[in-house]
């Protein structure tokens, strides 16, 4: 017996959705990079999984999904410099053309000419991309949020929440294509929005100004879901989940100010077949 059904998902904007993604060398250093590390400490924890791993359990990060991810980014900042050079295929020279279109970048910002931001991935037409994990981190934290509040209708403990993300539910794509470009300005430039943000910094609360680009309201996207058959997120609970995206939906800024919220569309696929290997299960 098959272990999985499929489904397709379609998401449409009810509000603007920003982008999540910083300049290539930060989310090379500063994602990537600790994610391998705390995903290695994870693998080798044979007992209890501590709750700071728990959401890299059963995770990984491919060679080739990171290039990909990278390229994305890359290609945006090329697209505002005005550059069209062929990208690298390697890691190390990716993050080292990384450093000089950084470079060349910050350089504009002080000249004015442009300004640092939140970002979408661009595919290799500079069209921008959504990564389809962010489809699995609004499912867990829309989940999570409901276990925490007292509503057991899918799951009675929130240790579960991970463990159901671990295993069942995956996108089959990698990335999804919107309907839509980013929103730009008349002269072809993005247009930002500007937000205030809070932070901290050595024990002292300060505020600042945060840039991101956006796609517009109606822009469409979606993927393909490949769904454990016995899991708890049934047909049901993922029509439950998916609503909850009208007020914690995707991207940035998704929460105090309700920005990536979405309509969706969950169809069962019943005569799907997941490409593979011939001979191969």
């Amino acid at each position: 017996m098959a272990n999985y059904d499929y489904y397709s998902v379609r998401f449409k904007l009810m509000t603007e959705m920003l982008g999540t993604c910083t300049s290539a060398s930060i989310w090379q250093k500063h994602i990537i990079e600790k994610a391998k590390k705390e995903i290695a400490k994870a693998n080798k924890l044979s007992g209890k999984i501590t709750k700071a791993l728990e959401k890299y359990r059963g995770e990984d990060i491919s060679t080739e999904k990171n290039i990909s991810e990278l390229k994305g980014i890359i290609r945006s900042y090329q697209q505002m410099l005005g550059k069209r050079d062929e990208l690298p295929e390697s890691i190390d020279e990716l993050l080292e053309y990384a450093q000089e279109i950084e470079a060349d970048f910050t350089e504009m910002c002080k000249e004015g000419d442009a300004e640092a931001c939140t970002i979408f991935m661009k595919d290799d037409q500079g069209w921008p991309q959504i990564s389809t994990h962010m489809i699995l981190g609004n499912l867990k934290e829309n989940l999570r949020i409901m276990v925490n509040n007292g509503d057991k209708s899918i799951l009675n403990y929130k240790n579960s929440v991970g463990e159901v993300g671990a295993l069942d539910l995956k996108p089959i794509e990698s990335y999804m294509r919107p309907s839509h470009d980013i929103m730009r300005k008349a002269d072809g430039a993005p247009d930002l929005l500007e937000r205030p943000i809070s932070f901290e910094r050595m024990g002292k609360k300060q505020t600042a100004i945060q840039l991101s680009e956006r796609l517009p309201i109606d822009t469409t996207f979606g993927c393909t879901l490949r769904v454990r058959r016995l899991s708890p997120l049934t047909e049901t609970a993922l029509h439950v989940l998916f609503d909850l995206g009208k007020n914690n939906g995707l991207g940035a800024w998704r929460g105090s100010g309700n920005r990536g919220a979405y309509w969706f569309k969950l169809e069962k696929l019943h005569d799907y077949e997941e490409e593979k290997p011939e001979g191969w299960n």
